[in-house]
């Protein structure tokens, strides 16, 4: 009897000690959980990081910028770079230099072609619109400026959503905000600040620029699909007179802008 009572306690001893660690071994087990795969990735390479800048410009002689008297003369004109329908990310930089000077160049002289030619989802056609309008009407010009919206990259690289193939590009944006800069109604004769009519706050605006590559060519949206962040160039609104009555609203940047 009493070895079966030694036996008996040594064996229950024996349950108690694994107990723990049984319950050990599945509490490790239970934290262990499936490592989430990764859905972007940053493609290597030298940082593009920094002001946009196009390299390139057609002109016909020295710039004057615009005044109460006459429209910007001699705007030089934006030249395609060579990457600028590259499935790259150079390409997609190219795509955005040119992208920017294309815009300035519309809000100069009201001519969109080559604005509307890459903007090709037409995201952007409203604040185009808008100002073809009011130079084509002759109802009003911008005055005082060069480069009325300055973009740059805030990081070194894009990130790309490898389910998507979407790249997004952290931006800031600065608007003009010189003295004399403005928008000009010929109408009332009254100027109003380039950073007025665009609602700018006077300091940089952090955005991003949203594109893809499609057709053979780079396409920017206001926002990559399923996502509601804002994206490109950020928002630009311009609230000036056309005939000292009309206006419109128009939405620019990420770049969702930054430029919804």
């Amino acid at each position: 009897l009493a070895a079966c009572s030694s036996k008996s306690s040594e064996s229950s001893a024996t349950a108690s000690a694994s107990a723990p660690e049984s319950s050990a071994s599945a509490s490790a087990t239970a934290s262990v959980s499936p490592t989430a795969e990764a859905t972007t990735t940053v493609e290597p390479g030298p940082s593009m990081k920094g002001e946009v800048v196009l390299a390139d410009y057609s002109s016909t002689g020295t710039f004057e910028p615009g005044t109460k008297e006459h429209k910007a003369v001699n705007v030089a004109i934006p030249v395609e770079p060579a990457k600028l329908r590259e499935n790259s990310v150079e390409g997609l930089h190219a795509f955005i230099a040119y992208w920017q000077a294309t815009l300035n160049y519309l809000l100069l002289t009201g001519d969109g072609t080559r604005f509307t030619n890459i903007d090709h989802t037409g995201d952007y056609s409203t604040v185009a619109e808008f100002f073809q309008s009011m130079y084509a009407s002759e109802s009003g010009w911008v005055i005082g400026s060069e480069r009325p919206m300055v973009l740059s990259l805030t990081a070194d690289r894009p990130t790309k959503d490898i389910r998507t193939g979407y790249y997004t590009w952290a931006t800031e944006m600065v608007i003009d905000g010189a003295e004399g800069a403005g928008v000009y109604s010929k109408t009332n004769d009254r100027v109003q600040p380039l950073t007025e009519v665009f609602k700018y706050p006077g300091k940089p605006v952090a955005g991003q620029i949203v594109a893809h590559y499609q057709d053979g060519t780079w396409r920017m949206v206001r926002r990559a699909p399923g996502t509601a962040s804002a994206s490109p160039v950020p928002s630009l609104s311009p609230s000036a007179s056309a005939e000292g009555t009309a206006s419109a609203e128009a939405t620019t940047a990420s770049a969702e802008a930054s430029a919804q």
